[in-house]
């Protein structure tokens, strides 16, 4: 008497492992950051924006849509540090009480950005953060500001100095180190979306 085995327990064969759909598209995806960061980097040194700040200092909201703003991603600020944060600024007293009961009010957010001159050429620049307002030298050692913002806020630079021919090279340390941002030139607006990290 010959036993045939039982059907249930036939060898199977098994599947072959396929390659991970998800390691390609995670790859195909940092590739594309890498190209459009740079392509931004590239394509925007020696041409700024042309929108001017309007007179109550915030920019023009239509020309966030003509413009596309660069996103850094910057060190937040614990709350209860906010006080000596503040103290620290270029905000007159009224500005930084104002800040702080928003801080605590939970409205608001502060983010330190240290800016510094990525080119060696020098020059001022005002930095615009909703109705606040803060004037800085730009020298090869960051001097970290402090941005009042919601989760996340638009920040414009305008040159204050005359620029000259070659224009003023900023540059701001995010959370991923030291980015240089495009020259900017007499009337030139750098828009920026700072997000609270």
């Amino acid at each position: 008497m010959t036993h045939s085995p039982d059907p249930a327990y036939k060898a199977q064969t098994e599947k072959e492992e396929k390659p991970s759909h998800f390691r390609l598209l995670m790859v195909a995806l940092a590739t594309c950051a890498l190209v459009a960061g740079a392509g931004y980097h590239y394509s925007g040194s020696g041409t700024g924006s042309s929108t001017a700040p309007l007179a109550g200092g915030a920019a023009d909201q239509n020309s966030d849509t003509a413009q596309p703003r660069a996103g850094v991603q910057l060190s937040l600020i614990a709350p209860d540090k906010a006080a000596d944060a503040l103290a620290m600024s270029s905000f007159s007293e009224k500005e930084q009480a104002d800040i702080l009961a928003a801080v605590k009010r939970r409205e608001l957010r502060l983010v330190a950005m240290p800016i510094f001159d990525a080119t060696g050429t020098g020059g001022t620049v005002t930095v615009i953060c909703g109705t606040t307002r803060q004037t800085v030298l730009l020298q090869p050692k960051p001097t970290v500001l402090i941005l009042p913002i919601t989760v996340a806020g638009n920040v414009d630079i305008i040159p204050s100095s005359d620029p000259g021919n070659v224009g003023i090279g900023s540059g701001v340390v995010t959370m991923f180190g030291p980015q240089a941002l495009p020259i900017m030139h007499q009337g030139d607006t750098l828009g920026l979306t700072v997000i609270a990290q």
